[in-house]
């Protein structure tokens, strides 16, 4: 009896020490180039797979068929646990818009489910059912006022 006892705590400390999957894992679908519009000009975003729980990118943003600014991003665990997006802006000339040791932060939005959504404070990442990439920027204008960017991409690999 203390036999079967004992391998029903096994069992049971089995079911409860599974791990719940790494929250970089939902931003996998991201992975690969995407090309498309927005801003009235033409973007591309090149996104690497995972390596130690983040997902490194890159950004450009061209009019006319010229470069206007690149980013560099990061989609990384914060202290909690939930993801944040930072983003390192350069014009095209590779000057750089923030300081060395800073970046811009969209921060977690806390206990979201993931899935072909990931959503942050001030920005929305959506993969829709045809495929469709859109990243949704809350800008701030010279003049004050905000409004949601939307930049428009498909796949291009």
């Amino acid at each position: 009896m203390m036999a079967l006892g004992l391998a029903l705590a096994l069992h049971s400390a089995v079911v409860i020490v599974e791990e719940a999957p790494q929250p970089i894992e939902a931003a996998a679908w991201l992975e690969g180039r995407w090309v498309g519009e927005g801003m009235g000009g033409s973007v591309e975003e090149v996104w690497s797979p995972a390596h130690g729980g983040q997902m490194v990118g890159h950004f450009t943003y061209a009019r006319e068929g010229a470069p206007v600014f690149y980013e560099i991003m990061l989609i990384r665990p914060d202290e909690a646990g939930n993801l944040e997006f930072l983003v390192k802006h350069f014009d095209a000339d590779f000057t750089a818009w923030e300081e060395k040791d800073e970046w811009v932060t969209f921060a977690a939005i806390p206990d979201q489910e993931y899935g072909q959504r990931l959503a942050f404070r001030g920005l929305t990442l959506v993969l829709d059912e045809e495929g469709q990439f859109t990243a949704t920027v809350t800008m701030r204008r010279s003049d004050g006022s905000v409004s949601d960017v939307p930049f428009v991409m498909t796949r291009a690999d």
